[in-house]
This record gives structure tokens, sequence and C-alpha cells, in this order.
């Protein structure tokens, strides 16, 4: 870092001509220096705001109106205190994959303005480099009010990264009119209540749907099509991932690769069409098109902007499990955002403040019944009042409790862009199963060695 650079020996006689004093000289340029190191360290450090009256925390997000919301609650909270600015990365411009890249590239810089920002939970190990560690801000009595599926993706080599914002789980969304119409509605309804399984689904579309698809998930390649994927494999997920290892060229998971082709190629219950859908499109399709099932979250109600034109049809949705491979219900994929504080913010205790705030019982419901985020706290599925207002979170601690997460992993990131590259590619037919899957192993392998060398090395 260049400050000053100069001939000392010319000073005296500058000086002499100027008949300015030594001291003050000496003085502006200290004053220089002390400023440009400060600046130079701290570059956008948030206590030199324009206001000089607050602090000011810069929060990264989806900002959805139920963000907004609890943001003009904090602040009016903390009027002349705090103020939480929230930095918007909207969902219809970025992909989660791209909202990674963003955060990442912004936060190398070392000097961006977020104190505060949400990842997807399975980013935490990733993000852990530019973490600052939250052991300290919050005590065991607090933590155990978290949802123990919420917290456990919190962590990474012990130490507590990230806090959780809200949680997610795969849900099984239908049709309540085009089911309620069908001559065995009512037993449909019942095995839908229960636990469907994919035999029944594949029998409900060779019955009553014969010429028309009646199942939608996400297929694109992105990590919404992982989450698919290993609801599918169900109980044969521990045969994909187990500890460090992955093992997608596994003969039962090959075979499960194949099944869920067939769900397209062979059960006709999807369009190839899939094979391109996120979330936002396979809703959009499922709703312009009436189809009676179709794999979403939670929020899927909130995706309401993207199918403007069927909007009437979001009331006739209601949620179930996920189809099975036996007679009990399907696992679901455990999603869900985290918070996580920046190292190198300004303002770590009152962005702290917020998050605190963020993780009351009055927010977090809140949260819910704006956005549909699913709460984190355990008193939301367990306190009899809170039951008796939200009945549908007895469903939503079933679903829940059938979850399964994907690793927490430093390199999770990066393998899951393979699998779901070469997984897409045998769901489009350019590759076959067995190829697609052995190129994905390799490239699997490649990483998974490269990083056990790294850590043997230190």
């Amino acid at each position: 870092m260049k400050i000053f650079k100069g001939n000392s020996d010319l000073l005296p006689s500058v000086l002499a001509a100027n008949k300015i004093p030594n001291l003050i000289i000496y003085f502006l340029l200290l004053t220089a220096i002390v400023v440009s190191v400060i600046f130079y360290l701290f570059p956008f450090q948030n206590e030199f705001s324009s206001s000089g009256q607050d602090s000011k925390v810069y929060f990264a997000d989806n900002i959805t109106q139920a963000h907004s919301e609890i943001i003009a609650e904090f602040n009016k909270k903390y009027r002349g205190k705090i103020e939480v600015i929230p930095i918007d990365i909207p969902t219809l411009q970025f992909t989660t994959n791209k909202r990674k890249e963003l955060i990442t590239r912004t936060l190398r810089s070392r000097n961006s303005r977020i104190d505060i920002f949400a990842v997807d939970q399975i980013w935490v190990p990733r993000f852990t480099k530019w973490a600052e560690p939250l052991e300290q801000f919050f005590s065991e009595e607090e933590l155990k009010l978290i949802l123990p599926q919420a917290l456990k993706t919190c962590y990474f080599n012990d130490k507590l990264y990230a806090i959780p914002f809200f949680i997610d789980a795969g849900l099984l969304y239908y049709r309540t009119d085009i089911i309620g119409s069908l001559p065995e509605s009512e037993k449909i309804e019942e095995k839908l209540e229960k636990g469907i399984s994919w035999t029944d689904i594949i029998e409900i579309k060779k019955r009553y749907f014969p010429g028309k698809y009646a199942y939608i998930f996400q297929g694109d390649a992105y990590e919404g099509l992982i989450c698919n994927f290993i609801e599918f494999l169900g109980n044969d997920t521990e045969r994909l991932y187990s500890g460090n290892k992955f093992n997608i060229f596994d003969p039962v998971i090959i075979e499960k690769t194949r099944q869920f082709a067939d769900l397209i190629y062979k059960h006709k219950i999807a369009p190839v069409d899939v094979t391109t859908f996120d979330e936002g499109r396979s809703f959009e399709y499922a709703l312009n098109n009436d189809i009676p099932f179709f794999r979403g979250w939670p929020t899927t109600v909130k995706y309401s902007n993207l199918v403007s034109k069927t909007t009437q049809k979001l009331n006739l949705l209601k949620e179930a499990s996920l189809p099975g491979n036996g007679k009990n219900a399907g696992s679901s994929a455990i999603g869900g955002w985290n918070f996580i504080l920046s190292r190198y913010s300004g303002v770590k205790e009152e962005a702290v403040t917020f998050i605190k705030f963020v993780l009351s019982e009055k927010i977090q419901e809140l949260n819910y019944t704006s956005g549909s985020y699913l709460p984190i706290l355990k008193s939301f599925y367990e306190n009899k009042e809170m039951l008796e207002k939200h009945p549908k979170s007895v469903e939503f601690r079933t679903i829940l409790n059938n979850g399964v997460h994907r690793p927490a992993m430093q390199n999770y990131t990066k393998i899951s862009d393979i699998i779901s590259l070469y997984l897409n590619k045998a769901l489009k037919k350019e590759l076959t199963t067995e190829t697609a899957l052995k190129k994905a192993q390799q490239k699997i392998d490649l990483i998974l060695n490269s990083s056990q060398k790294i850590k043997i090395g230190k």
C-alpha cells in the first residue's frame, strides 16, 4: 500500500520557503496516513454511515413481501439505533446457483456492504471461510428452541456458522377438483392422507388419465433435480452417499435412475419438458395444463406471480407427502435457508440483534403467514395453541420427520453440479444411464481424491 512517497531532503527547504511550522506539516501527514490506513483496512465499515445516528445492517436475500414486513417491523422497533437495509437478489433473475456465485464473488472482495446473507442450507460448508462463528452470540437455551432438522444444517466441523431462517421439505401437491371428480376419489384421497405410492400414481395415470400427463417435477440440471432424485431414491439414498463417499455408479442407484426416467418414457406420467423445468416453470406448466399431481415446496403458492393466468387454481391445491416406494409415505428432501454473518461486518452485534429478532415466535409466525416459510421453532409444531391456529403444522411435522438431508460437505456444491448435469443427460437420453453415471462417478472421484490429498498435506 503506497500512502506517501517523497524526498525527505527537500522537506526543510519546502518548510522554509512556505514558512509553515514543522509541527503542522507532520500533523497533516500523520492524519492523512491514519485515515488512509483506516479506509484501506476497513473500506466499507457501517459505522461510517451518512446519518451518523444508527448502525446500518445490510441484508442480502431474495426479498419477498414477508421479508419486507419483517424488516419494517425491526426498523420500527429499533428506530434511531439500528436500520436493516435489504439487498434484493430476486429469484426471477437469479437461479440458486447464480445467486451462490454472486454472493461468492462479492465476499471475495472483502469490502462489500453485506453484513448478513441468506444461503441454501447446503451451502453452509462452502461459505465458512467468510462466516463469523456464532457460538459466542447464542446460548444453549436459545439453540434448544430450534428444530434439530434445521439446526443440524448450521454446523460444520462442529462449529456453528449459521442460524436457520426457515425450513423446507418437498411436498406432493394435488388438485382437489380433479381428484374429487374421479369415481374413486375418496379412496384416492385416503391414500394421499396416509401415504401414496409410486405404484398408485402409475395406476391412477393409466386408469383415469390415459391421454394426458399426471405428474410434474423439476428435472433441469440444478439443485432442484438432486432434491427430486433423493426423494425418489427414498431409503436407498444411503447407497448414494455415506460419510465422505459418493457412489452414484452403485448398481441399485443405476436401476433407480432408470426407473426415474421411466416416469417420462415408459409410464408417460411426465413430459420430456420436465428436463428443462425449475420450480417456477414446473408450477406454471402444472397449473396451465391441469396436471393432477406435481412436486413442490411449502412456498409454492407464493409463486402466483409466475402463474398469474391461473391464480384462481391455487385455491384448489392441497398438500400431501410425496409418493413412496412401498406402502408408507415417501421421503422429503429437507431444504431451507440460513443466515450467515459476514466476518468482514463492522456491525456484528447489531446484525445478530436482527437475526435473534427473526427467531422470535411472533416473527416466525409472520414469516409463515405472509410467506408460507415453515418456522424453525419447535413450539410451532408442539405448542397446542400454535397447532390450533395453524393445523397444517401437524402434517408438516410428519413430513419433516420423514425428511432426508443432503450431505454437509465442503465440496458438496461441486459434486451436486456434476450429479445434476449427468442425471439430466440421462433423463434427456443424451447418454445412456450407465454412461452418464459412470462419467459422473469419475469426476466426483477426482474431486474427492484431490480434497483428501490437500487435507493430508496440511
